[in-house]
């Protein structure tokens, strides 16, 4: 389960937006509707909700002043295409209410405090065909093992009884 930073996502992004939109960003941008931020008084945190809520980036690209929005789904479509096995994709956007926090003085400083975090569950399960689970099942009983034994057997008759 990769877990993508600012700078993972930022660097996935440029790769997947060049690739997609035949142009190279010139520069990413988070933007942030400020009227859906809420407070955790728990964990004396803003955080954003990515669930509920839609937020956007802005990219510049190099062929002039053209400026884009993509969504939060528009998003997730990218990282797809990095991670084509994902299953689900959960971000999290959140900024610790602190001094630092007290002493920014534009919303651009307060972005360069969130902390941006991208959860990515894979699909890791293999799925044996009925000749490999034969043949594990064959190879565990030359080795001896009995839990491996128990295990492709179980798989075997789950699958294919």
């Amino acid at each position: 389960m990769p877990v993508l930073g600012k700078t993972e996502l930022f660097n996935i992004l440029n790769k997947q937006i060049t690739k997609e939109f035949k142009r190279t960003p010139k520069n990413l941008d988070l933007h942030v509707d400020w009227d859906f931020i809420d407070y955790d008084k728990a964990k004396r945190e803003w955080y954003f909700d990515t669930s509920k809520r839609d937020w956007k980036y802005i990219v510049k690209f190099q062929d002039g002043y053209y400026n884009r929005f993509l969504t939060v789904e528009a998003v997730r479509g990218l990282i797809l295409n990095e991670y084509l096995d994902a299953q689900t994709i959960h971000i999290d956007i959140r900024v610790k209410d602190d001094n630092s926090l007290l002493k920014t003085s534009t919303i651009d400083e307060m972005i360069g405090l969130m902390n941006l975090n991208v959860i990515v569950n894979l699909d890791n399960e293999v799925v044996l065909s009925k000749e490999d689970l034969m043949r594990m099942i064959d190879l565990s009983l030359d080795i001896g093992n009995e839990q491996m034994f128990m295990e492709y057997s179980a798989q075997y008759r789950a699958l294919y009884k």
